[in-house]
């Protein structure tokens, strides 16, 4: 399979298409899945994690401001 097609298969990667319902949709697995929601939970926090990675290493998030919203979610 080639990467094209897995991101049409699993990540609703088609012309149109949102990009926010594209990632909702890919974040919220399909129905019937096996475990979906420990799957939905690790694609969203995976999602996260690779988010604020992106944010920080291009300068739009600080350390501090990291640091800040990581303790208010431990709160």
């Amino acid at each position: 399979m080639t990467k094209e097609e897995l991101l049409a298969r699993e990540t609703n990667k088609e012309d149109g298409l949102d990009v926010a319902k594209r990632v909702f949709y890919t974040l919220d697995g399909k129905q019937g899945e096996p475990h979906r929601d420990a799957v939905r939970t690790h694609r969203n926090s995976k999602a996260i994690a690779l988010l604020f990675k992106a944010l920080h290493e291009k300068r739009h998030l600080s350390d501090d401001t990291l640091d800040e919203i990581l303790l208010e979610v431990i709160n």
